[in-house]
C-alpha cells in the first residue's frame, strides 16, 4: 500500500525545506526521488513502521527547523545567527533547558548570572577600531579552518545532544504539567478484599515452565521449528486455563524454504503434570518471525498506521482455530500524548490468510483473553501509584506513594472468568517487604481495580519464607500470587527444580511467619490449607470458620519412609513418614516439623493433629512426648 511512502517522502520532504536552496537542479530531484523510492523498499521490508500520527508530524516540523538552523550555523556563521534576535532568543530558552535537565535548580542560578554579564556587556561605552575582530569573527575562521565536513559532523552532533536535551525536557515539563489529566486515565475501582478463588482456576504453571513443557513435546520438529516465546499466553480453552503458543521458524533459511509453520502446543496450567498437546495440520502463513511481505507487524501497520502496535498474544478460538491478538493504542490526548498511551482496541489477525479485524476495547469476541498487555497494565500501575499520593508526594515527601512491587505484573483468573493482570504496590523504600495493596487489571476491558492491606507481607516475603522451608537445595519458590482462597488471603506459588519443572506446591499465610504449607500438586495444598483455617481463627470471612482438625494421642506401632514424585519429570524429591497408631495410617513430610518427623521411632508415645478427610490422615503437627524426655 502507498501508507509506506508516507514516512520516507515526509523525511526528504523536511529535509528539502530546511535546507530550502535557491537553486535546485533538476537532477537533484531526480536523486530526491531515488531516495525516497529506496527508503520506501528498505521500510516495506525491514519490519519497522514509525506510528503516522499527530506525533510523527510534530517529529517532522521539529526536524525541519533543526536542519534549517544548522545550515545557518554553517552558510551564514554564528555572527549572523546572533544577530537575528528572534534565533538568539530561541537558542538561549533551549540552552537553559537543557542546563534545567542537567543542573536542576541551578541552572536558575547560572541563567542570572549570564543575564547580568549580558546586561553589563551592553553598557561598555566607547567603539571598537574596524581592524579589531570581535569574538563572533574569531569563532567564524577557528571554524572555517576545520572546513565543511568537519562543520557538517560537529553540527550533526550538536542538533543530537539539542534534540535528546530538549526532549528531555519537554518529556518532564508535559509530565508534570498534566500530571492530573494522565492519573485520570486510570480509573481504578477500590475494593474492601480481593474476590474468591477456585483451586481450578489458579495457574500453577508459569511462562518461564510452560515454555520448558511446550518445547518438550515437538519432538522432530525441533531443528526447524521452536516454540514461539512472543506469542506465549495464558488463555481460557474449553472451561481451563491453559498456556498456548505457536511454532515459529528457527532462521530466516528455514523460513525461506518452509514459508509456513506446521501448527501450535498447548498445555494445562492448573496440572503440571498434564500432558502437552501438539496439534498440527495448519499452515500458518503470518508470524512475527517471518520475512517480508509475511512478516505480520508489516500486515498489522499496512492497516493500522495510525495506531501504536502493543503486545501481540496467540489465542484459540472453542473450535481450535488460532489467531493472533495484538493489542492497539493511541496517543493520550493534548499535551499527554507526549509522555503516554491510551487503548484503544485489538486487532485478531488470521495467521493463515491475513485478514485482521478490529475490535474497539471491551468489544472483542468472549473467546479472547488477552487484550491489555503487560507492560501497558505496568504503566497502569505506575500512574495509580501518583494517583493516590499526588505529584507532590509521590515525588518528594512518598507520603501515601505506592510503587509496584515487581518490574512485570502476573496473569491470575478474576472472579468473573476473565483473564486479568496481578500487580502488588509497595511503598518506595527499598527495606519494605510489607504489601500496600494490589492492583487487579482486567486483561479484556482494563478496567482497574485497588485492594489495600494493613499488616500483610509481599510476595517478595513470601518467596523468601518458601525457600527457606525447602530442604531440598535444588528446588526454588516460583512467584507467589495472592489469592483469596477459602475465605482467607493465601500466596500459592510453584516450587521448581533447577530445570524449571514444577515439583511441589506451597502456600503462605501472609499474616504470620508459620511454616509454608507444601504439597505435592494444588488439590493436595489447598485440602492442606483448609485444614489449616480451620485449626484457628486468622481474619476469615463469615461461614468459614471451623474446627475440622482431630487430635489423637498413642503409641506409634509402626513406621515407613517412602518417596513421592512430583512435576511432570517424574524426579523423586519429597520424602514422606508413615506412622501405624491404633492400627490407623497417618502420613507426614519434613516440613510439618523438620526436628520431630525424621527422629519419630517405633514404641514413641505422641500426639498428632491431623485431617481426618484424607486416607491416609495428613498429619498438621505432631508432639513426640518420648523425644522430649530423652537427654
Amino acid at each position: 500500500m502507498y501508507v509506506y511512502l508516507i514516512a520516507p517522502t515526509a523525511i526528504l520532504l523536511a529535509l528539502y525545506i530546511g535546507f530550502w536552496p535557491k537553486r535546485l537542479p533538476m537532477r537533484a530531484y531526480v536523486w530526491l526521488l531515488a531516495v525516497d523510492l529506496a527508503m520506501t523498499v528498505g521500510e516495506y521490508f525491514s519490519g519497522y513502521f514509525p506510528t503516522i500520527n499527530l506525533l510523527f508530524w510534530i517529529f517532522i516540523v521539529v526536524f525541519a527547523i533543526v536542519v534549517r538552523v544548522i545550515r545557518m550555523l554553517l552558510n551564514r556563521s554564528l555572527t549572523l545567527l546572533a544577530g537575528n534576535r528572534t534565533l538568539a532568543i530561541i537558542l538561549a530558552v533551549v540552552l537553559f533547558l537543557i542546563a534545567l535537565a542537567v543542573l536542576g535548580g541551578f541552572a536558575i542560578l547560572l541563567a542570572v548570572i549570564a543575564f547580568a554579564v549580558y546586561q553589563s556587556s551592553r553598557r561598555k561605552k566607547g567603539s571598537r577600531s574596524v581592524s579589531a575582530k570581535s569574538p563572533f569573527d574569531s569563532v567564524r575562521d577557528a571554524l572555517a579552518k576545520l572546513g565543511p565536513l568537519t562543520l557538517l559532523v560537529i553540527a550533526a552532533v550538536l542538533a543530537i545532544i539539542v534534540s535528546l536535551g530538549a526532549t528531555a525536557v519537554a518529556r518532564g515539563f508535559v509530565a508534570a504539567t498534566t500530571y492530573h489529566e494522565q492519573a485520570g486515565l486510570v480509573q481504578a475501582q477500590t475494593t474492601a478484599t480481593l474476590p474468591l478463588v477456585n483451586d481450578v482456576d489458579i495457574p500453577i504453571v508459569e511462562h518461564t515452565n510452560a515454555a520448558i513443557l511446550l518445547a518438550n513435546v515437538i519432538g522432530g520438529l525441533g531443528p526447524q521449528y521452536h516454540v514461539s516465546n512472543e506469542g506465549l499466553a495464558l488463555v481460557r480453552f474449553h472451561g481451563q486455563l491453559v498456556w498456548t503458543a505457536p511454532l515459529e521458524f528457527n532462521n530466516g533459511l528455514i523460513w525461506l524454504t518452509k514459508r509456513t509453520s506446521p501448527g501450535y502446543v498447548w498445555t494445562s496450567a492448573s496440572n503440571p503434570s498434564a500432558k502437552p498437546t501438539l496439534v498440527l495440520g495448519n499452515h500458518y502463513l503470518y508470524t512475527p518471525q517471518a520475512g517480508l511481505w509475511d512478516n505480520l507487524q508489516r500486515i498489522l501497520y499496512q492497516h493500522y498506521p495510525e495506531y501504536y502496535l502493543g503486545t501481540t498474544d496467540w489465542e484459540i478460538d472453542p473450535s481450535g482455530k488460532g489467531y493472533w491478538i495484538t493489542s492497539l493504542y493511541k496517543p493520550a490526548p493534548g499535551l499527554t500524548s507526549l509522555v503516554t498511551r491510551v487503548m484503544v482496541g485489538s486487532a485478531m489477525t488470521d495467521p493463515t490468510t491475513g485478514t485482521t479485524v478490529m475490535y474497539p476495547l471491551g468489544k472483542q469476541p468472549t473467546w479472547v483473553s488477552q487484550v491489555v498487555g503487560p507492560e501497558f497494565a505496568q504503566n497502569e500501575a505506575d500512574r495509580y501509584g501518583w494517583d493516590r499520593a499526588g505529584f507532590i508526594a509521590a515525588t518528594f515527601t512518598h507520603q501515601n506513594a505506592t510503587i509496584p512491587v515487581h518490574s512485570t505484573p502476573y496473569n491470575v483468573l478474576l472472579d468473573n472468568g476473565a483473564l486479568g493482570w496481578e500487580i502488588p504496590m509497595s511503598s518506595p523504600s527499598n527495606t519494605d517487604n510489607s504489601l500496600a495493596g494490589l492492583l487487579l487489571i482486567n486483561a479484556e476491558t482494563n478496567q482497574v481495580t485497588f485492594t489495600s492491606f494493613t499488616g500483610v507481607q509481599n510476595d517478595m516475603a513470601a518467596s523468601q519464607r518458601i525457600n527457606g522451608a525447602t530442604i531440598n537445595s535444588t528446588l526454588s519458590a516460583g512467584r507467589p500470587l495472592l489469592y483469596n482462597w477459602a475465605g482467607a488471603l493465601a500466596y500459592v506459588a510453584p516450587i521448581v527444580n533447577s530445570s524449571g519443572i514444577v515439583q511441589e506446591v506451597a502456600v503462605v499465610d501472609p499474616h504470620n511467619t508459620v511454616q509454608p504449607i507444601v504439597a505435592s500438586n494444588l488439590p493436595g495444598a489447598m485440602s492442606n490449607w483448609q485444614s489449616y483455617l480451620a485449626s484457628g481463627d486468622i481474619g476469615l470471612s463469615p461461614g468459614n470458620k471451623g474446627t475440622g482438625l482431630k487430635t489423637v494421642t498413642g503409641t506409634v506401632e509402626r513406621v515407613a519412609t517412602f518417596l513421592t514424585s512430583s512435576g511432570s519429570s517424574g524426579s523423586t524429591v519429597k520424602e514422606n513418614w508413615l506412622f501405624l497408631i491404633h492400627h490407623q495410617a497417618y502420613t507426614a513430610d519434613m516440613s510439618i516439623s523438620p526436628n520431630v518427623i525424621p527422629f519419630v521411632q517405633a514404641g514413641d508415645h505422641v500426639t498428632i493433629t491431623y485431617v481426618p478427610s484424607d486416607i491416609p490422615y495428613s498429619i498438621t503437627a505432631i508432639t513426640d512426648q518420648t523425644l522430649q524426655k530423652k537427654p
